[in-house]
């Protein structure tokens, strides 16, 4: 199809329209519940007036292995504390159980292999009188990885992104904060097909614990490509995916949060095609039913040569890719990028972004970011509980949703309360378009950050990969429910 930019994008083409109507800000509250964001989605904050809030960790290392280790996150924009109880879950009968008081918009972190010793520990983290956020830290030899805690456990869970070749490891983490098992059926696609391996059907979970599954030694041995599906026949869990890239053109550590869901539209804002970057996107499809997945590069100038992109075919139960980089026409620089079936709720898209530095390839993967599925709403306010801890440029990159002019601003939360950056307030973002912010100055570093906008956008952060790796790796801030 032809693009220049979403605005010209939705005049011309009637069937993308639905990309551009993606909700609107204001929600209708809620009475007071059990804090879960009402139908799956990305990690989200709670609207305000809930009972109680609760956070489920895909889990971090904890084996006690030299530079290993990971640690929750709990922050407090409020002005009165938090009490919390966290728990950790490990193998069975493992779990420990710790009280933790978060003070007025302050944060307290939980060193989680000091409490517990396993290869990966998952956790639950419920919240006194709802607020808070939950993030966690994964630490590693290859570098550091961030990922917000989801709010709820689920049924099913999908990955698009492994990668098993020249001895990199994708691992499965397998959480259950429930005091019943879990059963789970789990399936893979990879270039050569899709498989339901026998030994991975009616796979049991058992209470309160964390199971692992190395995906090379079951039946993803050296696949440059690995979706994975894990569908629950008793109970809800959460799924996380660990990667150590070892080889094949990539190098770096994550652990990230699987998707509760499939989705009509995945968005992505930190796209950039450079000599030193490869950008690949990996679409899996687990239904029944092939899709034809339109795919529409945004946040770029405007220029009058167009680019056609043909629709690209998800057979039903494959994994396919799309590179960027094979775009003629597709400017250098920083891009967003948005990939939509139309209406279809049946894909799942995850991002590989590696950047070259002295000759050493860095790869970080990120699920893209849908818009909530009962009322396409996307936020205007997103909040990170874990910042960068020292100066970096380029930190947060934010993509302009809606076709008109807006400003952001970036707010600290500390004992005074929530304040403007003075630097950082009311920053001109264009419409349809996409800026990266800075964050240099002490005030922004080491705490916890909230970004405003007059309009709708999506914001990812991009932190170094401290203390020692190179390169960065990129989460989405969390936005707010409404």
């Amino acid at each position: 199809m032809n693009w220049r930019r979403l605005p010209i994008l939705v005049a011309v083409v009637g069937a993308m329209a639905a990309l551009v109507l993606v909700g609107r800000e204001a929600v209708s509250p809620s009475p007071p519940v059990f804090s879960t964001i009402s139908a799956p989605w990305m990690p989200a904050l709670p609207v305000p007036g809930g009972l109680t809030s609760s956070w489920f960790c895909p889990g971090v290392p904890a084996s006690g292995e030299d530079g290993v280790g990971g640690e929750l996150v709990i922050a407090n924009a409020g002005a009165s504390a938090l009490d919390a109880t966290v728990t950790l879950l490990a193998g069975p009968g493992e779990a420990v159980e710790q009280a933790v008081t978060v003070p007025p918009r302050g944060r307290e972190v939980v060193d989680v292999d000091a409490a517990v010793t396993a290869e990966y520990v998952g956790a639950m983290v419920e919240i006194q009188g709802g607020g808070g956020l939950v993030e966690q830290r994964a630490l590693h030899p290859e570098g550091m990885s961030v990922a917000a805690c989801a709010n709820a456990p689920a049924s099913s869970w999908y990955l698009a992104e492994g990668f098993t070749a020249e001895g990199s490891v994708e691992q499965l983490v397998l959480s259950n904060p429930y005091d019943e098992s879990a059963i789970v059926d789990i399936g893979f696609a990879t270039e050569e097909g899709s498989r339901q391996p026998a030994e991975l059907q009616g796979y049991p979970v058992p209470p309160q614990s964390v199971k692992v599954i190395d995906l090379a030694t079951i039946a993803a041995r050296d696949e440059p490509e690995v979706a994975v599906n894990v569908v629950a026949t008793r109970g809800n869990l959460v799924v996380g995916r660990a990667q150590v890239y070892n080889g094949g053109g990539r190098r770096g550590f994550g652990v990230t949060l699987a998707s509760p869901a499939l989705r009509d539209q995945w968005w992505f804002a930190n796209g950039e095609r450079a000599s030193d970057v490869t950008e690949q996107y990996s679409i899996y499809n687990p239904t029944d039913e092939d899709v034809e997945v339109t795919v529409v590069p945004l946040g770029i100038p405007l220029t009058e040569e167009l680019v056609t992109i043909e629709p690209i075919a998800a057979p039903a139960h494959q994994v396919v890719t799309f590179s960027p980089d094979d775009l003629a026409g597709l400017p250098n620089g920083r891009h967003a990028m948005v990939f939509s079936t139309g209406g279809e709720q049946s894909i799942v898209v995850e991002q590989a972004f590696t950047r070259t530095i002295d000759e050493r390839p860095t790869t970080s993967v990120l699920l893209g970011a849908p818009p909530r599925l009962a009322d396409g709403y996307v936020a205007t306010t997103w909040s990170t509980a874990i910042g960068p801890g020292a100066p970096t440029p380029d930190a947060l990159v934010v993509y302009n949703v809606d076709n008109a002019d807006a400003t952001v601003s970036v707010q600290t939360v500390g004992e005074n309360g929530v304040a403007d950056v003075p630097s950082l307030a009311a920053i001109n973002l264009p419409a349809s378009g996409l800026i990266t912010i800075d964050l240099s100055e002490r005030t922004v570093l080491d705490g916890q950050l909230i970004i405003r906008s007059t309009s709708r956008v999506f914001v990812v952060r991009q932190l170094p990969r401290e203390p020692d790796a190179q390169g960065r790796t990129s989460s989405w801030a969390v936005p707010a429910a409404g």
